[in-house]
């Protein structure tokens, strides 16, 4: 009689109560603890224009136009530091690499070198031509000089927004980021007050550009992409752009009758 009315008293209370409540009763186990949840983290995604056009279709056969990247792109073989290393469209630098001994141009003494940074290296060399320019009645300025990795990301994609993201077109003048020698520290864009500082293809008629032409190799600077080369170094005509290697590999290249390019191909077989 005692059984069943505790039974009935327990029907009653399972039906008022609320069912945690009556778990409690019923279930004397100890809760479970609560399965804690596994954070996932999601990598960032890089969606800027320049990744997604910084490696070539592989499906796509190697190209007949100068100023197309080959299928295959591979690490430069000699580190940045070496100036020798062939950095062009075939080879790029790691996107981690950057000179070790950059300090302003302005030790050198050439106009507007407070806001660019060079390679220490070529300093000593690049005062003696500026001093001589100068008296020989030659004005040089600077107009860039190094260029990291992702300053390069930014110039390439500056210059595709400003050509309606032709990228055949800006792959003529504009270098993707690895590929561009800025980042070695060692080159300089010249400019003169013959034409206010301004950097562009007017600079090729200065009188700057024709010292330069005749005298840079003395101090180390070689043209990068000379007139008429453009099937070779995969770049238009730049009257401005100088890339120091060396006294004695600058005079070699000029003995031997050779471009950068194919002078440094020759180093980095």
């Amino acid at each position: 009689m005692k059984k069943t009315l505790v039974y009935i008293l327990l029907l009653v209370l399972m039906f008022f109560l609320p069912a945690k409540t009556v778990d409690t009763i019923i279930n004397n186990e100890e809760p479970k603890e609560e399965e804690e949840q596994e954070w996932v983290e999601y990598p960032f995604l890089d969606s800027t224009t320049i990744e997604k056009v910084i490696e070539p279709n592989p499906a796509i056969p190697n190209t007949t136009n100068w100023w197309e990247y080959p299928d295959k792109i591979y690490t430069t073989k000699r580190s940045g530091n070496d100036l020798l290393v062939l950095v062009n469209k075939q080879y790029k630098l790691p996107s981690s690499y950057a000179p070790s001994d950059l300090v302003s141009a302005s030790n050198s003494g050439i106009r507007r070198g407070s806001s660019y940074s060079l390679r220490n290296i070529l300093i000593p060399d690049l005062t003696n031509m500026v001093s001589d320019a100068n008296s020989s009645g030659i004005d040089l300025s600077i107009v860039s000089g190094y260029r990291s990795y992702q300053t390069q990301v930014n110039t390439y994609n500056y210059w595709l927004s400003q050509n309606n993201n032709n990228v055949a077109l800006v792959d003529t003048f504009s270098a993707r980021p690895g590929h561009s020698q800025h980042q070695l520290g060692t080159v300089i864009d010249f400019s003169s007050n013959e034409i206010g500082d301004k950097l562009g293809d007017e600079f090729g008629n200065t009188k700057a550009s024709k010292w330069l032409t005749q005298n840079a190799y003395r101090y180390g600077f070689v043209l990068s992409y000379p007139k008429g080369s453009e099937t070779i170094t995969g770049y238009k005509f730049e009257s401005w752009h100088y890339r120091y290697i060396g006294r004695d590999s600058a005079q070699d290249m000029i003995n031997k009758g050779l471009i950068l390019e194919l002078y440094l191909r020759g180093y980095n077989p």
